[in-house]
């Protein structure tokens, strides 16, 4: 497996380039509902993935909002193709691989240690969001029956269109919790707890987007002007003329 390479200077620079660059010439809005634990426990961070941007949303939480050092699973053809992110903090899992997998699995353990995080994306793989089942599978009960203190933060991210040009994103973090008392259950059955546990989050975050019920939200990044408000911001210095 290719472990990680963090490198302070590179976060600081790539934070900056994925936040001012992609992130706000892409979506019109990023908002965000909840909050980070305030502990010094590990926190594995479970996340949906249903798109090519969560790593880099996952990014830019990680250095805006978490309050832990982070570290995050990611395909090993995605890490050898681009080897810079191990400098952000990832390390490579290859599902297809047993042994390459459990060596990851541990990899991601010696990382769970206070102010410590782990991104963990139980689907394996980009699924379609509105996929159901998400189809969970069993690392993050793996990490809790090794790392009992572990804190689970439960994450879900719903690109939408709404009524502008570009993308939005809505972020919900869901309470953190604490399974050291679940600990005696099978690791199938935990995973089955965790999967509804994700997935009920998002069935209802959709809803609530759905219906327009987003006043718990705050705007995370707003994004640069679109080409709509350009012309708006035009037609009214026209129209004082």
């Amino acid at each position: 497996m290719i472990t990680a390479k963090k490198s302070r200077w590179f976060r600081r620079f790539f934070h900056f380039y994925n936040t001012n660059w992609l992130l706000r010439r892409s979506f019109y809005n990023i908002h965000l509902k909840g909050h980070f634990p305030q502990t010094d426990r590990p926190l594995i961070l479970m996340a949906n993935h249903s798109s090519w941007w969560d790593g880099l949303i996952s990014f830019y939480l990680s250095e805006k909002c978490v309050h832990h050092d982070s570290y995050a699973m990611m395909a090993e053809e995605g890490i050898s193709a681009f080897p810079f992110f191990r400098k952000i903090g990832a390390f490579s899992v290859n599902p297809s691989n047993p042994r390459s997998l459990i060596q990851s699995l541990n990899y991601a353990r010696t990382k769970l240690i206070p102010h410590q995080a782990v991104w963990m994306f139980p689907q394996g793989a980009e699924e379609h969001l509105e996929k159901r089942p998400l189809g969970f599978k069993p690392g993050v009960a793996y990490l809790l029956e090794n790392e009992p203190e572990a804190i689970v933060v439960p994450i879900t991210y719903y690109y939408t269109f709404r009524h502008e040009q570009r993308p939005e994103l809505f972020i919900e973090v869901g309470p953190g919790l604490s399974f050291k008392d679940k600990m005696t259950q099978e690791r199938k059955e935990l995973t089955t707890i965790l999967e509804h546990l994700l997935t009920s989050q998002l069935d209802k975050q959709k809803q609530y987007i759905i219906q327009e019920r987003i006043e718990e939200y705050s705007s995370l990044i707003r994004g640069n002007r679109t080409a709509s408000e350009w012309l708006d911001t035009f037609k009214k210095r026209w129209r004082k003329r």
